[in-house]
């Protein structure tokens, strides 16, 4: 079956794990690690190049060459948690993915079409990569080996193998070091011991063991390069090991400093909401309740809780930019008892998504979704409690006319009869309604007279409930211009006749 791998290689993974540092800028900065008893340079960012760091030195060279640089220790669970983030986030182009530190592999062949070709989901992968704030170089092979060994040698341009036959011309230039590079388990403990006979034979690139008899490699124990030779050519299967999201959404990140205001809370989050957004998809789910917690800072004579921020969203989601926006409006009313050192998002709750399908014809859900996006942005910045929804009810009183319900509870009522029409109605309704002076048997309004435009409209209903009324509704003018919708009350039955009548203001037109 034919198959098109894309390989993200992150030379700067153990750097871009421990976060970015301003206070490494123009200073250089390198991580060390422990390998064979000593300190060694594992990667070095541009400007420690530049003054002549290199991986693989003695620390202490390192130091000599550039005093000024930020040294930092590797720290590999950091490095797991960064490309378990990753992959999350690339789980939006396709579920096929395989971790091979510091590689990141993605099979793109099932998704070229969702997605416009394989240009547009290379963009994407790199887009994805800086959102989650590592420096990737790619390359595309028929294989996922030789996709992984020419994505090593793109720093200056990439690679395109989108076939096997270009795939394997492609590998001829390689040097054999860069299946050594790879740390495959064929090539352990012997590997290094191989190559220099292989190097004494005269080879020098992947193209030279061609020229070598299979035969005589096999008896000199070099079998295991012609081995992997043949599975990143694509004469040998090659099965990867495929990556596998966890069951449920929870992600952790520590700030590299102290956030004491939202800014840096807004910029940490962003790289969640990605992640998530990649997971729902991987699941065929979206969110329909968020949470975020804040950690803060526990000194020794202070411990202050954790903050946790639930969010609820109308219209169940899994578009980063609308779960982002939503984030960054509840952060933005926060205010923070002490600084954050860290964050974790979790998915407090989803429900089925299988996506909408494309159209070449306009949405005719594009509007409801911008409803539901601007719902989840009031309730974000407002508060939970103080955007509602209007569900008429079937009362003839107008405080009784209307149920206030939350946004995800509204079902669309039944059409109206044909033909039936309703009085107007102010949108603006006073509770309780106001009294009124009168004069000549006609409503005052701050002392003066109301002008009634329309006959009156007998409303007489509640007897089911014992809050009966009985009340004449006018639309007034006043002398601003304002329209205002006053009532007249009558006597209930078996009451004494109302004198002088009793006037209320129980709305105002817009």
């Amino acid at each position: 079956m034919e198959t098109l791998w894309l390989c993200l290689h992150l030379p700067m993974l153990p750097l871009d794990a421990l976060g970015s540092r301003p206070e490494a800028a123009g200073r250089g900065a390198l991580v060390w690690d422990r390998e064979h008893g000593s300190q060694q340079v594992r990667v070095a960012d541009a400007a420690a190049q530049a003054l002549g760091v290199r991986a693989g030195q003695h620390l202490g060279t390192a130091r000599a060459l550039a005093p000024q640089a930020l040294v930092l220790a590797r720290q590999p669970e950091r490095e797991t948690a960064l490309l378990e983030r990753l992959a999350l986030s690339l789980g939006v182009l396709t579920p096929a993915l395989v971790l091979e530190p510091p590689d990141v592999l993605l099979e793109l062949h099932a998704s070229l079409r969702l997605f416009g070709g394989v240009r547009p989901m290379r963009r994407l992968a790199h887009a994805v990569g800086r959102g989650a704030g590592v420096q990737a170089c790619s390359a595309l092979a028929a294989t996922p080996l030789a996709a992984r060994l020419l994505a090593r040698q793109a720093a200056g341009r990439p690679h395109h193998g989108l076939r096997l036959a270009s795939t394997r011309r492609h590998l001829q230039p390689l040097r054999l070091e860069a299946l050594l590079a790879l740390d495959r388990p064929e090539l352990a403990g012997h590997g290094r011991r191989s190559l220099e006979m292989l190097q004494a034979l005269g080879a020098r690139r992947l193209a030279d063991l061609h020229q070598l008899p299979r035969a005589g490699l096999q008896r000199r124990g070099a079998g295991a390069w012609l081995e992997l030779l043949d599975r990143a050519e694509g004469r040998r299967p090659d099965p990867p090991r495929w990556w596998s999201a966890p069951q449920a959404f929870s992600l952790s990140v520590e700030l590299p400093h102290r956030a004491e205001s939202v800014a840096p809370l807004e910029a940490a989050v962003a790289p969640l909401v990605t992640a998530l957004c990649g997971w729902l998809a991987l699941r065929w789910l979206a969110a329909q309740r968020l949470v975020l917690v804040l950690r803060h800072e526990h000194g020794a004579r202070r411990q202050v809780p954790d903050e946790v921020l639930e969010i609820d969203l109308a219209t169940p989601s899994r578009e980063a930019r609308h779960l982002l926006t939503v984030l960054r409006e509840r952060l933005q009313r926060l205010p923070l008892a002490a600084a954050v050192d860290s964050l974790r998002l979790e998915l407090g709750r989803g429900v089925p998504d299988a996506g909408r399908p494309g159209s070449l014809l306009p949405d005719p859900q594009a509007g409801t979704l911008e409803h539901a996006t601007l719902i989840d942005r009031l309730r974000a910045r407002l508060g939970h409690d103080r955007v509602m929804r209007l569900r008429p009810q079937a009362d003839a009183r107008p405080e009784k006319a209307e149920q206030r319900i939350a946004p995800e509870d509204w079902h669309d009522p039944a059409n109206p009869a044909p033909g039936a029409t309703t009085p107007p109605r102010p949108v603006w309704l006073l509770d309780p309604p106001r009294p009124l002076a009168v004069h000549d048997d006609l409503p005052l309004h701050q002392g003066r007279p109301l002008q009634l435009l329309t006959r009156a409209e007998r409303i007489e209903t509640g007897w089911h409930d014992t809050h009966l009324v009985r009340r004449d509704y006018h639309v007034a003018l006043g002398q601003d211009g304002v329209l205002h919708w006053v009532y007249r009350e009558h006597a209930r039955l078996g009451e004494p006749l109302l004198h002088p009548p009793r006037w209320f203001l129980h709305g105002l037109f817009g």
